[in-house]
């Protein structure tokens, strides 16, 4: 165990030409730029959503509800990783990304076909659930998938700043969706909405998943992949392999997703529905509020990325889950104090300084820790299992948390409380050997 993850950085590609690169990045991105973007509306038209597959006197049972189904999407992921990190380790990136995007594009667009409560009754949170259990078996691959396969072909200075660059697909999926959800929340009557226009938010992922699966089938795959050749491919499951080799690192991305992921859920997909009920902002507010938040947090992964080839890699990971932790509690207070769409705005800055390279940062590691043969399951699984714990259930927990205690402070202090843990994992569990910031050859 000790031998590979030392050797984990040595395994690192010089890089691919530019011309490669460029096209890589984009087809890394529009996977990203699906999977937020279906998170992103999922989470905008959760009151909708409750109204449609859960009728209820309550409406906030009816949201703990939608919010639980986004949460059972995740419960599969782990099994996703699994079967996608072992068709990306043994047969290479670019099969398992094309075939997670297909599945991906096909159960958003599901989201939009299926029939409410009134038409079927139970069988409609059935396919609900079907569709969501369809999205996490892609997902799981979607994010590291892509997040390899660029950094793979990046230039070995430039894999900070890459993996923030993936993260530009988070703002235009944020975009498209504040966007949609505005134009459609403008055009249409709340009647008109509630009745079919959701629908139109979530078919518009079919186009833009299938210029995305032309593009990924015509890629290359990545340096580092195709220099292993086929006998280093073989042998025992990538899944043993990566228990038996990397067990420490997986174990501290499992921590450092969790923390990551409460931030990321807790700040976009909650966000919305927390502003309009806990702090009283109309919808259109909200969605402009968040889309600054997001928009925000990506500019600073962007600083973040900058920074990481530049600066020692441990004590960049702690410094920045340590600021996510003391921005957390004060973020939210100042959301709940001004209670107007300035303070909502500033409260989502303050959160998304640390968060957004935090986001950066854990590609990094994965890339750090794990040797190329691999690297797809060691990093997949441990995001899988930290969103389906913590990154899913954050919005369940967020507003759980906030109706149980009665203090709209609460999803603040959850993220204090994950994202100290993972403080304390990056400064015990990080090694100055195996995560600095020398050239990888």
């Amino acid at each position: 165990m000790r031998d590979a993850e030392e050797h984990a950085v040595q395994d690192l590609p010089v890089g691919a030409r530019s011309g490669d690169y460029r096209k890589v990045l984009a087809a890394g991105s529009i996977g990203t730029l699906i999977e937020v973007y279906d998170l992103l509306i999922y989470g905008y038209l959760a009151t909708i959503l409750a109204q449609q597959f859960f009728p209820s006197a309550d409406p906030t049972a009816g949201l703990l509800a939608t919010f639980a189904i986004l949460a059972m999407g995740s419960v599969v992921r782990p099994i996703g990783a699994v079967i996608f990190g072992h068709v990306g380790d043994r047969f290479g990136r670019r099969p398992a990304l094309a075939s997670s995007l297909l599945l991906m594009t096909a159960a958003t667009v599901g989201f939009g076909l299926l029939p409410s409560y009134a038409m079927v009754g139970l069988l409609a949170p059935v396919l609900l659930v079907l569709c969501r259990l369809v999205q996490g078996l892609s997902a799981s691959a979607e994010l590291p998938g892509a997040m390899l396969l660029m950094l793979e072909h990046a230039p070995a200075n430039r894999r900070g700043l890459t993996a923030s660059i993936n993260n530009l697909a988070v703002i235009l999926a944020t975009a498209c969706a504040a966007l949609v959800s505005l134009v459609l929340a403008g055009l249409l009557s709340p009647g008109q909405l509630a009745g079919w226009g959701w629908r139109v938010a979530f078919l518009i992922a079919a186009p833009i998943g299938l210029v995305g699966l032309y593009v990924r089938t015509r890629l290359l795959d990545s340096p580092a992949f195709v220099a292993l050749g086929e006998s280093a491919r073989q042998g025992r499951v990538p899944l043993a392999r990566a228990l038996g080799t990397a067990k420490r690192g997986m174990l501290l991305l499992v921590v450092w997703f969790g923390a990551q992921n409460v931030g990321g859920y807790t700040l976009s997909v909650a966000m919305p529905a927390y502003l309009t009920r806990e702090v009283g902002l109309s919808p259109a507010d909200a969605y402009a509020a968040n889309l600054v938040g997001v928009v925000t947090s990506v500019a600073f992964a962007l600083l973040g990325g900058y920074l990481i080839d530049r600066l020692p890699l441990r004590g960049t990971a702690i410094a920045v889950m340590a600021g996510v932790a003391i921005t957390a509690v004060p973020g939210f207070l100042i959301i709940t104090s001004f209670r107007t769409l300035g303070a909502a705005v500033l409260g989502q800055v303050l959160c998304s300084i640390f968060l957004g390279p935090a986001y950066s940062l854990g590609a990094v590691l994965a890339m750090r820790l794990f040797p190329t043969g691999v690297r797809f399951t060691a990093f997949a699984l441990p995001l899988s299992i930290a969103v389906a714990l913590f990154g899913s259930t954050a919005p369940l927990v967020s507003t759980w948390l906030s109706a149980t205690t009665h203090n709209p402070l609460a999803p603040g202090f959850y993220l204090l409380a994950v994202a100290t843990a993972a403080t304390v994992a990056a400064a015990l569990g990080l090694r100055r050997r195996d995560a600095t910031a020398e050239t990888p050859r």
